[in-house]
C-alpha cells in the first residue's frame, strides 16, 4: 500500500537533476531515499525530451541498492503521458526485477552513491 501511495506522490517530490543526455534528463527525490534499511532505495525520475513509441514522456523507478555488492534492481516501475511524473500511468509493474551490476562510472553509480553514503 504504500508503494502505490508513494507513485502518486510525484506533485509533492522535490525532484534533483543527477545527470541529462540530449534525449532524458534524470533526477531523483533526496527527500524519499531510504537508507534505514538493509538495502537502501531511491526514487529516479527519467524525464524524455520526446515521448516514446508508445507515448511515454517520463517514467519512475523504485531503486534498491546492495551497496556492498554494488548491485541494484528496480523494485516498482512506472511510465506516464505526461513530463515530469504527471498525467495518468501508461504502465506499471509492482514485481522486483533481477539485480544487476551497477556500471562504474554512470549515473546508476551517482545514485548509488547518493542512497548508499552515510
Amino acid at each position: 500500500m504504500l508503494l502505490i501511495l508513494s507513485l502518486q506522490t510525484t506533485a509533492w517530490a522535490e525532484w534533483v537533476k543527477v545527470d541529462e543526455t540530449d534525449k532524458t534528463v534524470i533526477y531523483i527525490d533526496p527527500e524519499r531515499i531510504q537508507k534505514n534499511a538493509q538495502f537502501p532505495t531511491a526514487w529516479q525520475l527519467s524525464d524524455y525530451r520526446s515521448p516514446t513509441q508508445r507515448g511515454v514522456l517520463s517514467s519512475q523507478n523504485l531503486i534498491e541498492f546492495d551497496c556492498k555488492a554494488k548491485r541494484r534492481r528496480t523494485l516498482a516501475f512506472v511510465s506516464h503521458s505526461e513530463n515530469m511524473g504527471e498525467g495518468p500511468a501508461k504502465f506499471k509493474n509492482l514485481k522486483a526485477g533481477q539485480w544487476h551490476p551497477v556500471p562504474h562510472d554512470s549515473v546508476a553509480e551517482k545514485i548509488m552513491e547518493m542512497a548508499c553514503e552515510q
